[in-house]
């Protein structure tokens, strides 16, 4: 990658003009006709004054091209530098600086451990929780987003060098579950029935258990009473209530294991709220008064005071509160991954709750709670609407991973290079990898309305138009029985093939930057970019019957199925070799 060294050659260029040096910015210009990178430099030049006073941009731009084509290394990588309107300046690299890319991609030397050595970053400790759900609930397609934004996340991280630690902390005790336990009691045969079921069968009836619990407990004033004493119990660790509690919750870490399995997540650690409760609650206690203070019988967080707004931390019935395990948890997570940042992928709705917890853990320890961060998603919303596992109107993530098989069967039915397991296999690779990239296509923040069709599209925007266009490299490649030989001459480039040449020597830049702004959509984009630049290299240019550009195009080929798989490997997409 050029960046790094036309950044250094940049400053060096400002200072021997006379200018302060600041902070160097290459960009990958939208259009490619606008170079390889590009700087906005001399409009932050133009702020200085040099001599008699400050001076135009584009005079500042023209100084900086003039001398930096004539002096330094910058001529060994550079076909030319163009200043553009405003004062932009655009370099263009030569096709040998270009080509070295090629040799570092097929000879798999970036990619081996997906992990870019960026000059000057510092790397981090960065726990990254995500996956964080309420146990005896059923996981829904909008739960998948967590998951995958989540794991995306940790493997961009991963890929810029930092160390980073998976953890999932699970809602395993409080009202939740104290509704489902006392809908299970209310229901002793149904309950009996269903211990002796599958497992997909039991968590349908959790899932009805806690709807007739929710209910209950808005509705009726008796029932209630009845579920907040049992969850009272609970925490009190009443050994019927208890008993129960447990064998609903080891149905629902079964599933949960089940489906982590299904996504390609693994985690380094599972932190429990039970677990959390118990150190969070004397925490609480013991900073009343200081951090907290009562109010009605209750202890509360006084947000009001900071600009936030007022929480209860333990309850007038003495139990802790969601606010007082995550005191908890802070510290119990911590203890464990000293980390220099926290990251909880978690839905927006809980941006305001994250603020008041982060402005406590920052009073009960400010370089805890100075690490803390809360990356938030919108939702995700299917055709019939947003989903709530309070209403009962949940679509599970079974459900529509079914469906989108489906659709992915019907458009493989007529395929004749895969047949059987082989077959069943790449179909459950792009169904998965479908409804994934239908979510990271979206930026974090937008709510996404889940389309199966276009999801499972083998053209125009879609996971599976990805996937299919590294398989179709794959397969140039099988045909030619190729196997890369450093020693290969471009010749002439295609407009195509330069354009193919710039998303590889960029790609490390873009990775780099997804992963400074935990933003996996940019991958997307790019990966789409180059799928889109390779499909119409293929249709307008013979690959290995290109005589003397063979071994070039091959070549290239070569590396465009390393980025794509690289590329889909740090979105949680596996990519299949045949489709």
């Amino acid at each position: 990658m050029v960046k790094t060294q036309l950044e250094s050659d940049l400053k060096k260029t400002i200072s021997d003009l006379g200018y302060s040096v600041a902070d160097i910015v290459c960009d990958i210009p939208k259009n490619p006709a606008f170079g390889d990178y590009t700087t906005n430099i001399a409009l932050q030049l133009a702020k200085q004054e040099v001599g008699n006073g400050k001076q135009n941009p584009l005079d500042i731009a023209n100084q900086i091209s003039s001398w930096f084509m004539v002096h330094g290394s910058s001529k060994d990588y550079l076909d030319k530098v163009e200043v553009a309107g405003g004062g932009f300046i655009n370099f263009y690299l030569n096709t040998e600086a270009l080509m070295k890319n090629i040799h570092l991609v097929c000879n798999y030397s970036l990619f081996v451990n997906p992990q870019i050595d960026l000059e000057g970053e510092e790397k981090k400790k960065i726990l990254v929780e995500y996956a964080s759900f309420n146990a005896l609930k059923p996981i829904h397609v909008g739960h998948l987003r967590n998951i995958t934004l989540g794991e995306s996340i940790t493997r961009l991280l991963e890929s810029v060098g930092n160390e980073v630690y998976r953890v999932t902390y699970t809602s395993d005790i409080g009202l939740p579950s104290a509704k489902v336990v006392w809908a299970a009691l209310k229901s002793p045969e149904a309950f009996r029935k269903a211990e002796k079921s599958d497992l997909n069968e039991k968590i349908s009836f959790l899932g009805k258990l806690y709807v007739k619990g929710n209910k209950y407990y808005e509705e009726e004033k008796e029932s209630k009473e009845e579920i907040d004493e049992i969850n009272t119990k609970i925490y009190q660790g009443n050994p019927d209530l208890v008993k129960v509690w447990k064998e609903v919750l080891s149905w629902t870490f079964e599933y949960f294991a089940k489906v982590y399995q299904l996504v390609g997540t693994k985690f380094d650690a599972e932190f429990l709220e039970s677990e959390a409760a118990v150190i969070g609650l004397p925490i609480v206690r013991d900073n009343i008064g200081k951090v907290f203070k009562e109010d009605q019988g209750a202890v509360i967080f006084p947000g009001e005071e900071f600009g936030l707004h007022n929480r209860v931390f333990i309850s007038s019935l003495g139990n802790p509160t969601y606010e007082a395990k995550d005191m908890g948890l802070a510290k119990l997570q911590y203890q464990k991954f000293p980390f220099d940042l926290a990251i909880h992928v978690v839905a927006r709705d809980q941006e305001e709750y994250f603020r008041v917890i982060f402005k406590a853990l920052d009073l009960l320890d400010h370089d805890l709670g100075n690490k803390e961060r809360h990356l938030s998603y919108g939702y995700v919303i299917l055709t019939s609407g947003k989903m709530s596992s309070r209403k009962g109107n949940v679509v599970t993530l079974e459900e529509v991973l079914k469906l989108v098989k489906e659709k992915v069967e019907e458009i493989m039915k007529d395929h004749k290079e895969l047949n059987g397991e082989e077959k069943q296999q790449v179909i459950d690779t792009i169904s998965i990898g479908a409804m994934k990239f239908s979510i990271l296509k979206y930026g974090s923040q937008t709510d996404v309305t889940f389309d199966i069709g276009k999801s499972v599209s083998l053209e125009g925007d879609s996971g599976p138009y990805i996937q299919y266009t590294y398989a179709r490299a794959k397969s140039v490649l099988r045909n030619a029985n190729y196997n890369y030989q450093p020693e290969i001459v471009a010749g002439e480039l295609e407009l195509e093939e330069r354009r193919l040449l710039h998303k590889i020597e960029v790609f490390q830049t873009v990775v780099s930057d997804a992963a400074r702004d935990f933003n996996p959509t940019s991958l997307t984009s790019f990966l789409l970019e180059v799928a889109k630049t390779f499909n119409l290299f293929y249709q307008k240019h013979q690959i290995i019957k290109a005589n003397e550009k063979a071994e070039f195009r091959l070549a290239l080929t070569c590396a465009v199925a390393v980025i794509l798989k690289q590329g889909l490997y740090l979105l949680g997409i596996e990519a299949p070799e045949r489709m």
